[in-house]
């Protein structure tokens, strides 16, 4: 994306569903269930764990970004969420149901979408051909009207959709992996490190004209950021991983401020961060994590 060619800013956000039939008068409504969640999920590699006991849980209309030093653990938890790691313990639930370890092509089908961090699109074909190749399992029809609903999502999409992917520029093509899980109208965004190698200009293009967008017409997304601040300043809760476990979980507003977490990113010491964390709140309650200091995989 060139100052010459800047990307059009999405569309505003689609009104939301009603909720469902109303309960009966002096009925209190059940609390809906995450969209995607994790209970105490622990992953790795053969008989290698690397993340222990994970807790997080994702809602329409929330972008909840994952954040943490390098090998904390952030792409293995995708991972087992997607079915792509071996589940050591723990569940992960859509909707309320269990799919721990279902394999990707279930999950999507289950309504979770996947954008990973490399090989997220077709470069030899055009946008337009990107987009079906997203749908391919929808009829012809449907998939026109699905592309027409993701181009009103991303309208900068609509001039570009003869355009091979392969000339595009790091945010267009993001641009287009992102409409291209969307096809399959997911009601669960994943999405891998969608900056990386991205300028800052482009990073802050794509989380704040895309990622958010995406929340912000009621998706529920789950963000692996490795561009912490950026992902904090949109994100409404982060959880930060270190060593393979949760040491905090907040809203993102007081991860980002919070001494504690800049230790973490500038080489502090992991056992303060998770001490910090035992005292984080989400939604106005302390969350208090017994397993939250770290002693390393």
């Amino acid at each position: 994306m060139s100052s010459a060619d800047p990307m059009e800013p999405a569309a505003g956000p689609a009104p939301r569903p009603a909720g469902g039939t109303s309960p009966p008068a002096g009925t209190a409504a059940a609390p809906a269930s995450p969209a995607l969640a994790t209970r105490q999920l622990a992953a790795g590699y053969g008989d290698v764990p690397v993340i222990h006991g994970v807790d997080l849980e994702v809602r329409a209309g929330q972008l909840v970004a994952v954040v943490g030093p390098n090998g904390a653990g952030k792409s293995t938890l995708l991972k087992a969420i997607l079915g792509l790691a071996r589940i050591m313990g723990g569940q992960v639930l859509a909707d309320g149901n269990e799919v721990t370890g279902r394999p990707l092509e279930e999950l999507v089908r289950l309504g979770v979408g996947y954008v990973p961090q490399v090989d997220d699109v077709f470069d030899p074909l055009k946008v337009s051909e990107n987009l079906n190749m997203g749908g391919y399992l929808l009829g012809k029809d449907e998939r026109a009207t699905r592309m027409e609903e993701v181009l009103a999502i991303f309208p900068a999409l609509r001039s570009r959709l003869n355009r091979y992917v392969g000339t595009m520029s790091g945010g267009e093509r993001k641009m287009t992996a992102i409409a291209r899980a969307l096809m399959m109208s997911p009601r669960v965004l994943i999405l891998d490190e969608p900056t990386a190698g991205l300028s800052a200009a482009l990073t802050e293009a794509v989380l704040n004209d895309q990622v958010r967008t995406l929340a912000d017409h009621g998706h529920a997304v789950l963000l692996v950021e490795q561009k912490a601040q950026a992902a904090l300043r949109l994100a409404d809760v982060a959880s930060v991983l270190v060593q393979g476990r949760v040491a905090m979980s907040a809203p993102a507003a007081e991860v980002l401020a919070s001494p504690q977490m800049a230790e973490v990113f500038l080489g502090g010491r992991a056992e303060q961060a998770a001490d910090a964390g035992g005292q984080a709140k989400v939604d106005g309650q302390a969350k208090v994590d017994g397993q939250a200091k770290v002693d390393g995989p």
